[in-house]
């Protein structure tokens, strides 16, 4: 009985940390299609301007629309891995300063520390589908009769 409430309040909150990354993706990609314009000279500073902000934010919206949807949340992940992997690298790279906001001044100085929203976003996304799925990469490469042949052999994975 224990063990079962155990990993009921292991989902529910992998089921959070789920909720929070794509949200957080979903809030991004939303300011990204309103362009305000810290978010602008923002993403200039980085070096995304004009059509690229829309791409990045389409990106985003679809990232996060796949991840947050459960059938399709293994095919998300990587997306998301990928695109925070990038972003990641792109607050690591070198810019030219372009504006005199604070934020942008204070990310010239400390590239490494811009990366800390990515990294923590990848890494909620990364605990939630673990703690909802313990076996994520189950499924990959694997056909229905060997899904269903294993699921025979070894019914404790089912």
């Amino acid at each position: 009985m224990t063990d079962t409430r155990e990993t009921n309040r292991g989902v529910r909150a992998g089921e959070r940390l789920i909720t929070f990354a794509g949200a957080v993706l979903s809030i991004s990609a939303a300011v990204k299609f309103l362009h305000p314009a810290k978010a602008v000279n923002y993403m200039a500073f980085l070096g995304y301007v004009d059509e690229k902000l829309f791409l990045i934010a389409a990106i985003e919206s679809l990232t996060a629309a796949l991840f947050l949807y459960r059938p399709t949340r293994f095919a998300g992940t990587m997306l998301l891995s990928a695109y925070l992997g990038g972003a990641i690298a792109a607050h690591l790279a070198d810019h030219p300063l372009t504006g005199s906001a604070p934020i942008i001044v204070f990310n010239y100085h400390h590239h490494y520390l811009g990366t800390l929203p990515a990294a923590i976003v990848l890494g909620c996304a990364w605990l939630g589908l673990s703690l909802t799925d313990p076996d994520p990469f189950h499924r990959v490469g694997a056909s229905d009769r060997t899904l269903h042949a294993s699921a025979e052999l070894n019914p404790a994975k089912g």
